[in-house]
């Protein structure tokens, strides 16, 4: 083939795996070159299976050859390591949490039924509960497109493994943005389906009304192609796009994540939107009502959940979480069930509020973080709190609302590090966001740009 295959997306492997222009081997040898190639750098895995990555790819090579392939018969997706895969070891990010899991979450069940290939469990920021992937108990990943910057989390491991070719998609999870920051940060594609469509079965818990099964790949299409794996009653179809184009969509740009948007960040979304217009969509300005209060309600009962989840362990086992985790654990304990039953109620009316004031478009858009990558060094206990107001800024009320969200890549700052672009539509029109940002990706190249081993050498 004339692209390396690391450098193929989803869709692109799935193709030439079906032509019979490459061995589901080749495919998994591909892979694993990438992980030897990138990894030791970067850390985005916590562990690699290797021996199972070519048992699994001997098997579906029969099954193609047989010309009766599964849906994602060879083509290799990472698990986010809060997330059950039978038999393999969930960390959740933590130092010291190793428990083996006795059977797959339904979601990694669903998509291994597809015929996907595990590749590895994926790093994370601790227990999930942070936005950068600096993990200061375990291990820290790093953006590949200059390993001095983050590259976003919580599912950090899991965007660097699919900008790396490593993989040719992740299973992520997001409860405030965490599929799509990293997704943005280090120049992927981060779909977050609408809350509840997704069982959140046998996945390590973060906030448990909040949290919502995602996944990374390099484009929507990819995307698609996990997502109808792990849903039976969506009707999108990923080989053939509902929306030929953008022409005669109504987006709504959301004012308040672009005016909060560093200069470098806007440009580039400005430009974007230049070509979105250019493609046929009408595009309007509107403020996204209740924004603020709605995020700050719904931390409140992020907070009190993931309290309750971690109560024994800060009890006994205090001094083993980071700083940060630590602090925003304790803190939630601090929430009483009476305040965390009334945020509840007020998540509800401001949930329904916020939807009612995009009902006039087909999606709203916006900068998925108003930031571009920050680097390690500055994301220290001491600053924690500002680096996670400043990454969820943008993200945060898409998990209020319950909103399916998608991050795809826009262009790159003048720092030479990507900017996503984030779409969000109605409860329920997962295909609708998935097929305009498909549409988007068909007529552009963003997605088609790879972070290279110089990156390894700063």
């Amino acid at each position: 083939m004339s692209t390396s295959l690391p450098d193929l997306t989803l869709e692109e492997t799935r193709a030439a795996l079906r032509r019979g222009e490459v061995s589901p081997r080749e495919v998994a040898a591909g892979y694993l070159e990438a992980i030897n190639r990138w990894e030791p750098a970067l850390s985005s895995f916590r562990s690699v299976s290797e021996d199972l990555v070519h048992q699994v790819s001997r098997l579906v090579e029969d099954e193609i050859q047989k010309g009766v392939p599964r849906p994602l018969a060879g083509i290799g997706v990472s698990v986010k390591d809060n997330i059950d895969v039978a038999g393999l070891h969930t960390t959740a990010g933590s130092s010291w949490l190793n428990e083996q899991a006795a059977d797959n979450a339904e979601c990694w069940r669903r998509v291994e039924l597809s015929g996907a290939v595990h590749i590895g469990k994926t790093n994370l920021h601790e227990f999930a509960y942070g936005a950068t992937n600096v993990n200061h108990k375990a291990q820290t990943t790093r953006n590949p497109w200059d390993r001095r910057h983050i590259c976003g989390g919580s599912s950090g491991g899991s965007a660097v493994s699919v900008a790396t070719g490593s993989c040719s998609a992740s299973l992520g999870t997001d409860t405030g943005g965490s599929v799509r920051i990293p997704a943005a940060l280090t120049g992927v594609t981060g779909f977050k389906p609408t809350l509840g469509r997704i069982p959140t079965s046998q996945v390590f818990p973060l906030s448990p009304s909040c949290d919502t099964i995602g996944v990374l790949s390099r484009t929507a299409t990819g995307c698609a192609h996990i997502f109808r794996s792990l849903v039976l009653d969506d009707p999108i179809e990923p080989d053939s796009p509902l929306r030929p184009s953008l022409r005669g969509a109504r987006l709504g740009v959301v004012m308040s994540h672009v005016s909060r948007s560093s200069p470098a960040v806007g440009d580039v979304f400005r430009r974007a939107l230049d070509v979105v217009e250019g493609l046929g969509a009408t595009v309007e300005p509107f403020e996204l009502l209740h924004e603020e209060e709605s995020c700050l309600t719904t931390r409140t009962i992020v907070a009190f959940e993931a309290a309750q989840v971690h109560r024994r362990w800060l009890r006994d086992r205090r001094e083993d979480y980071g700083d940060d985790v630590r602090a925003r654990l304790e803190a939630g304990l601090a929430v009483s069930s009476r305040r965390y039953r009334v945020a509840r109620e007020e998540r509800r009316e401001l949930a329904a509020k916020m939807l009612e004031s995009q009902r006039r478009f087909d999606a709203v858009i916006g900068p998925t973080v108003p930031i571009t990558a920050p680097r390690v060094e500055d994301c220290t206990p001491a600053r924690a709190a500002d680096m996670q107001a400043a990454l969820l800024a943008n993200t945060y009320c898409f998990n209020v609302t319950g909103q399916p969200a998608i991050s795809v890549p826009c262009g790159m700052a003048n720092d030479g590090l990507p900017v996503g672009l984030q779409m969000a539509a109605a409860p329920g029109r997962d295909g609708e966001v998935l097929s305009i940002a498909r549409a988007l990706q068909e007529a552009t190249e963003w997605h088609r740009r790879r972070p290279s081993l110089e990156g390894l050498r700063q």
